[in-house]
């Protein structure tokens, strides 16, 4: 493996190629933006992004000189996580868990599997509930549920980043990859280096290729197999994702509705940008998909190069979730294609 590293030509920080966060990856592209708002919060304003055009990869400017400084400063962002929580600088009790026979903490009346799942007119009884926990619970709230569009069961609607199954909730979705990292910090190198799938962790299904069928595993035996260190990483990207709705439908940053599909779309970018920047420019109008060519559900979204290179973007890849047998989730982000200009236009 090839490590690119140089000195950035802008000031005294290094560029640091991060080989395994690939951008033309859906679950890849968003570890990248979890480490950049995990490592702003670590070193304000010292902390930038771009891509490379000939990997995808993600490309780190910072202070921090090597793979090995990067996933030290992310092993000490989850050494200091409290053990009975699940996220960075948060309280313990956020987000709100179900309730145990051995465990009493703030629940409102919104449903036994998942506390922070509840009917639209309640949610500002669950505003009530997390608002004396902390300025930190408050900022994350807006980006895991909203009021603003409400799910099949008429409960205040979820991040579309989030297709919990089974007994998966709001609490699980940070908590199961953070245990595995902090028993195991190792996977934070993986995450940076070389993705290392292991049995029996769903990924949050943010990645398809967590499916592996009896005929792909050494036991014969079908299972899930997620990257644990590149999925916690994900989830810390949400606060950078606005959640929002139309009354009805829930959508966030990145999200689109093409017809009766939810589509995922995003830049890769050049130029080293940094968080505030990248917030801007992921919402900017011209890196929508173009409705003018959508015809119906097997069309190609177009996203036309003419009107996003001039921010730097230099490529847009795609997503959607694709529906797993058994399971009645949402189902798992798997890359699609996205034409970068219209079939009739040379």
């Amino acid at each position: 493996m090839v490590l690119r590293t140089r000195r950035d030509r802008t000031g005294g920080d290094m560029s640091l190629e991060l080989p395994a966060l690939r951008g033309d990856d859906p679950l890849g592209y968003l570890a990248a933006l979890g480490l950049l708002r995990l490592l702003d919060a670590e070193l304000p304003g010292q902390v930038r992004m771009s891509f490379s055009r000939s990997t995808s990869s993600a490309v780190l400017h910072s202070p921090l000189t090597t793979l090995q400084d990067v996933a030290n400063q992310l092993k000490s962002v989850i050494m200091r996580i409290d053990p009975e929580g699940a996220l960075p600088r948060a309280p313990a009790t956020f987000p709100l868990r179900p309730t145990t026979k051995s465990r009493n903490g703030p629940r409102p009346t919104g449903g036994e599997s998942d506390p922070m799942r509840v009917p639209r007119e309640e949610f500002p009884r669950l505003m009530a509930v997390v608002d004396p926990l902390g300025p930190e619970a408050l900022d994350w709230l807006p980006f895991l549920v909203t009021d603003l569009a409400v799910d099949r069961n008429g409960r205040a609607a979820l991040t579309p980043y989030m297709a919990p199954s089974g007994k998966q909730n709001v609490w699980t979705f940070f908590r199961k990859s953070y245990e595995v990292v902090r028993d195991n910090p190792e996977h934070l190198t993986e995450a940076l280096t070389g993705w290392r799938r292991i049995d029996g962790f769903t990924g949050e299904y943010l990645d398809h290729r967590v499916l592996r069928g009896a005929a792909d595993h050494p036991s014969g035996k079908s299972t899930e197999a997620g990257v644990p260190g590149a999925t916690w990483l994900a989830t810390q990207a949400l606060p950078l994702l606005r959640l929002t709705g139309d009354g009805i439908t829930a959508t966030a940053s990145l999200w689109h509705r093409l017809g009766r599909r939810n589509i995922m779309t995003w830049p890769l970018w050049n130029p080293p940008l940094g968080v505030h920047a990248i917030r801007a420019l992921i919402e900017h109008p011209a890196l929508r998909p173009n409705p003018h060519g959508w015809r119906n559900r097997t069309s190609t979204p177009i996203v036309d190069r003419r009107g996003y290179t001039s921010l730097g973007v230099f490529r847009v890849h795609g997503a959607e979730r694709q529906l797993i047998p058994g399971r009645k989730n949402a189902g798992a982000l798997a890359p699609i294609v996205i034409l970068d200009h219209s079939p009739d236009t040379p």
